[in-house]
């Protein structure tokens, strides 16, 4: 019998394990993920792509809420902590212009319970620059939306209906679509304004 279904039987049947389920009670997302400002809420996720040649490889993003833009992107092979890092910390030195201890104070961090985010290196770099670690509430995808919905406008913009035989090809067309998105995508939540656009009447230097 399939596994799935011997799971679904015994769990309609209460004959799973307690451990096996949520503890507590479930935290509801009712508020705004938003922000008024910038540096004040940046999100992080990674999704991955398939290639003919490399076979998977992975997209990690640092995102900001204030304005929706995409801060740095990093495309790898493996998905490592370190490489979990890489948009952060690439974030961070455009930003602030360092990546000494202490330099983002007043940043957090959003970001799901994946296990690289979760490592000990992660949490403890981005607690060395001072940004707070915001985790997205469990099963509720929509609290880390920011870089869900870029993500799905990457996909369905540059990635869905291509071929990509290689992890550089994959590179090349995330690099074209972030210039693309930052300085021309008009989003709705910025008033119909793109995100370089939001940044510049903020009398703020482009961080792209």
């Amino acid at each position: 019998m399939p596994r799935k279904r011997v799971l679904r039987l015994m769990r309609e049947h209460h004959l799973l394990s307690p451990y096996r389920r949520p503890q507590g009670s479930a935290q509801a997302h009712e508020g705004s993920i938003g922000t008024d400002s910038p540096n004040v809420l940046w999100g992080t996720d990674r999704t991955r792509i398939l290639t003919s040649d490399d076979g998977y490889v992975l997209i990690s993003i640092a995102i900001e809420h204030w304005n929706s833009e995409c801060m740095e992107f990093h495309v790898c092979k493996y998905g490592s902590r370190m490489a979990a890092l890489e948009p952060v910390a690439q974030g961070v030195l455009s930003q602030f212009g360092s990546v000494a201890c202490g330099v983002a104070r007043g940043l957090a961090l959003r970001m799901d319970h994946g296990t690289q985010y979760t490592s000990d290196h992660f949490q403890n770099q981005i607690k060395a620059w001072s940004i707070t670690p915001s985790f997205a509430f469990l099963h509720e995808p929509e609290t880390n939306g920011i870089a869900e919905r870029f993500f799905r406008t990457l996909k369905e913009q540059a990635i869905y209906g291509h071929a990509f035989r290689t992890l550089e090809e994959v590179r090349e067309a995330v690099t074209a679509f972030v210039e693309r998105y930052n300085h021309e995508w008009r989003l709705e939540k910025n008033g119909f304004r793109t995100p370089h656009e939001v940044r510049a009447q903020a009398g703020l230097a482009d961080a792209a």
